[in-house]
């Protein structure tokens, strides 16, 4: 499996990335072929809205468009609700680099100069949910370009649940001091976003920072509003107006990190902590009745409170889900370093995601 590219040749490409974004422009002219976004050979991958249409809406973190072109060149029509959310970019499987999606012509040159030829594009919403909505608006070609069938090489779903960690919350960062940034955030860099290209995997992630069970970042003992058992029905973070699809997207395991929040600062109502996310965890289930769960206690608090928690919502979702249901801790972070708000750094997200990619295959028999 090839894991994971590196951090320099990651952040090296964004400065020449930024400059084809200032520099580029003849991409998207007369002459060039737009290919809209309900074109059935772009694939895409995350919760969405408008799929079929002109316009296909996302708003967490991982949301990512795919497509396989013969041509020289490529661009994207995005249009960004806040202008604060990044994208990454790869083309043809190789990471070339970020950018801020804030051009007010909504226009993105992803790659030109290409040799003439099959190549791949990939474009990943990599900040989260509290950054607005991003509407992608298709993919603009070369003139005389042709979109091409893009038929992933294996069958593998992940869905992804968790709170910033999930998110990639100052993963770019090496400086426990630094606050949050979307700058710093990469879900790409996370140990989620990593996995999932380790083993060649479609995902969802629904992920917010400060996100709990039954009780958001220092909130109130008894629980707050808003959490994860609230906003996982729904498309989008906080909007209750649209219901998520679940027949949309059907896993074949899901990774739930969650209970770092919970258990931060006073603390939580421990009994009412595990019961609520049996409840959630066991709602998870009954909607993809085919699928694997692993509750992971992740690398922020390794605590034995909250390990103890996660083993008895394990033991209670076992008894109706016989050999379903699975715990893996990740290792604790602090000997790696650490990024922004004293959050896993790159370094810390690559061991554990070599931790969960390696359990996922075993799990799954992805080899």
């Amino acid at each position: 499996m090839n894991l994971f590219f590196s951090k320099t040749l990651f952040t090296g490409a964004v400065a020449t990335l930024m400059l084809l974004t200032q520099a580029c422009t003849t991409v998207e002219n007369s002459a060039s072929l737009t290919i809209s976004a309900n074109n059935p050979h772009i694939l895409y991958s995350g919760r969405a809205e408008g799929y079929g249409t002109e316009q296909v809406v996302v708003g967490y973190s991982g949301a990512r468009e795919r497509i396989k072109f013969h041509g020289t060149s490529i661009g994207a029509k995005i249009i960004d609700d806040s202008g604060e959310n990044y994208i990454a970019v790869w083309v043809d499987g190789e990471a070339t680099g970020k950018m801020v999606l804030n051009r007010e012509d909504h226009f993105y040159p992803l790659a030109e100069n290409l040799e003439e030829g099959e190549h791949t594009v990939e474009v990943m919403r990599i900040t989260e949910c509290q950054f607005g909505l991003t509407r992608f608006e298709g993919f603009v070609l070369n003139e005389g370009a042709k979109v091409l069938p893009w038929i992933p090489e294996h069958d593998r779903k992940i869905e992804f649940i968790g709170d910033s960690i999930t998110c990639g919350y100052g993963v770019e960062a090496n400086d426990p001091n630094l606050h949050f940034d979307a700058a710093t955030e990469n879900f790409s860099l996370n140990y989620s976003g990593l996995t999932a290209r380790a083993l060649d995997a479609d995902y969802v992630a629904i992920c917010r920072s400060g996100i709990g069970i039954v009780r958001n970042y220092d909130g109130p003992y008894e629980g707050s509003k808003d959490t994860m058992p609230d906003v996982y029905p729904y498309s989008f973070y906080l909007d209750y107006n649209q219901a998520w699809d679940f027949s949309k997207y059907t896993p074949d395991v899901v990774c739930i990190n969650l209970g770092t929040n919970d258990f931060s600062t006073t603390g939580v109502n421990v009994d009412k902590y595990i019961a609520t996310y049996t409840a959630f965890a066991g709602k998870v289930l009954g909607h993809y009745s085919e699928a694997q769960l692993v509750i992971i206690l992740g690398p922020m608090d390794n605590g034995a409170e909250l390990k103890t928690a996660l083993n008895q919502v394990v033991a209670n979702l076992s008894e109706n889900n016989a050999g379903r249901v699975h715990f893996l801790e990740l290792t604790a972070q602090g000997q790696l370093g650490l990024g922004a708000d004293y959050h896993p750094n790159l370094e810390q997200s690559r061991y554990n995601a070599t931790e969960l990619t390696t359990y996922l295959s075993d799990l799954m028999g992805w080899k």
